[in-house]
């Protein structure tokens, strides 16, 4: 057998198409804010959240723990188990700074549109969680939920990752059965994450790829080399 050589492994090439995956989401992120901005709110965003804030009770109290992952537990427990499972030190660290930038930049993005929650366009709509007061548009749960899942799924083995999507799509829905969240606050927070995970991505593998193992021009067979995920 020929010796094995090693080349970079992208993480981001985990994603599929990275390049179509960040158009989309800058596509959502920008026309999700667009709609933010529209005064009056449009009649089909609220007459789709008050639907989705009248589920029953039990659809709100099954989607709870999900929604916990847009927590900044998500990137935290996600960071522990990359550390723990992956042992890629510096994609758990990139991990839990891409789920902080997230969180924070939220919360600026939140300022700047400055969109109220539901309850200030639905006083009577059902809220169960918090008072339904502050703003809205991103929704900081839903671009935790999102960066974190495009992190997993860059660790996670490939008949798993579509699991991380649905977690992050959970979220979401939660924010809106639970008032606290209109569709396009969801939307743009979705995109928000992704770009800010895929940016990180893009960094760490400028910076610190991983080495995968490549046949040898001697090892004959054809390659049996996995890629990094």
């Amino acid at each position: 057998m020929g010796a094995m050589r090693h080349e970079m492994a992208p993480r981001l090439e985990s994603l599929g198409r990275p390049g179509s995956v960040a158009v989309v989401a800058s596509i959502a992120l920008v026309s999700s804010w667009l709609v933010a901005l529209q005064r009056p709110i449009p009649r089909i965003e609220l007459d789709l959240t008050t639907w989705l804030a009248d589920a029953p009770d039990w659809v709100a109290s099954t989607l709870y723990p999900p929604m916990q992952f847009g927590t900044i537990a998500g990137p935290v427990l996600v960071a522990v188990g990359i550390a723990v499972f992956r042992r890629d030190w510096w994609l758990s660290g990139a991990t839990l700074v891409a789920g902080l930038v997230t969180w924070i930049g939220s919360k600026g993005i939140k300022r700047i549109v400055d969109r109220g929650r539901p309850r200030l366009y639905l006083p009577a709509i059902n809220v169960r969680e918090g008072d339904g007061n502050g703003l809205g548009f991103v929704s900081g749960h839903s671009a935790v939920a999102a960066c974190s899942a495009v992190m997993l799924v860059v660790a996670l083995p490939p008949r798993w990752r579509p699991l991380a999507v649905v977690l992050a799509a959970l979220v979401g829905l939660a924010r809106i059965v639970h008032g606290v969240h209109l569709p396009a606050d969801v939307i743009g927070g979705w995109a928000f994450g992704t770009l800010v995970a895929m940016l990180a991505l893009w960094l760490l593998d400028r910076f610190r790829p991983v080495p995968r193992p490549v046949p040898g021009p001697l090892s004959g067979g054809r390659a049996t080399a996995e890629a990094a995920r």
